[in-house]
């Protein structure tokens, strides 16, 4: 059965084959016939549920549409179907995590799946919090695998020298970490030391960095990331309902400290208030509260 898949957003995880729509897509200006028996809307994002229901009503016109996904259904616990709903070479082999930290999410406990599809981008929530029978699952359908990618992150906190060992004998192409808060910086500079000394270089080294909240603070911390010989990535944080409100300053910083060529010329200034993030009752937020 034919089915085709419309994304709310469009991101770098999204597929991109022939039955794949997004926003911007109307299904009567296509050219070639859309012989599709289900229509399905994927709503990753709480904040884009009023678009899924507006995407749905204008594909009534093709075919019986259904809208689904972590938005709509929470946090899946069946296994991962390769290149549906993800673009292809992407794999989750688990699901859930069992940390709880008060701003992700992620909220189901860690779930296992022995058949998994091979994929050399690994997405799962934790993947390093796994039982060592599942790890050692995945480190052998890695090997066969090239220009591997950890894109949902590897917990600091978890990488001792044998894990490093592990990912040492994969063609590694990027190792992602994240630093969310002032104390996670010492754990992830004792991992980014253990994986060095495992051989891994600056190159293969990412992390995530959730800022938003406070402007000297966010930006020593991803100083002291770059310090490490990781790359940051900062992300400003999002609550479910997308309803914080950034400055345009806010914006600028964030993109400036997420594209590795600008990190590595310069660091640019711009001046940040904390005052500058608001919520739509004008009280400031802070997101480590």
């Amino acid at each position: 059965m034919r089915i085709a898949r419309v994304f709310p957003t469009k991101t770098n995880m999204t597929p991109n084959d022939r039955d794949a729509f997004y926003s911007n897509d109307k299904p009567w200006e296509f050219i070639w016939p859309l012989d599709y028996k289900e229509i399905h809307i994927s709503c990753v994002f709480t904040w884009d549920i009023p678009k899924a229901k507006e995407l749905a009503e204008g594909w009534r016109v093709i075919a019986p549409v259904k809208i689904g996904g972590p938005a709509i259904d929470g946090e899946s616990d069946q296994p991962f179907e390769a290149g549906m709903y993800l673009k292809k070479g992407i794999t989750i082999t688990s699901r859930g995590c069992p940390n709880g930290c008060s701003f992700c999410l992620v909220r189901k406990g860690l779930i296992e799946f022995d058949n998994f599809p091979e994929g050399n981008i690994i997405q799962d929530n934790n993947i390093l919090s796994c039982s060592n029978r599942h790890w050692r699952l995945v480190v052998s359908m890695l090997k066969k695998q090239r220009a591997i990618e950890f894109k949902g992150g590897l917990d600091k906190n978890l990488i001792t020298p044998k894990i490093a060992e592990d990912l040492r004998g994969l063609r590694i192409k990027t190792l992602w970490l994240a630093c969310d808060q002032p104390q996670s910086i010492g754990p992830l500079r004792k991992a980014v030391e253990i994986l060095k000394k495992a051989g891994f270089k600056s190159s293969h080294l990412y992390c995530y960095v959730l800022i938003g909240n406070n402007a000297r603070e966010n930006i020593h911390r991803l100083k002291e990331v770059r310090k490490t010989g990781c790359m940051p990535f900062a992300q400003l944080f999002r609550n479910k309902t997308d309803s914080l409100i950034y400055s345009n300053s806010w914006k600028r910083f964030a993109r400036r400290w997420s594209k590795p060529m600008i990190i590595r010329k310069r660091t640019a200034r711009i001046i940040l208030k904390s005052q500058d993030v608001r919520g739509g009752n004008g009280e400031t937020i802070d997101i480590q509260k």
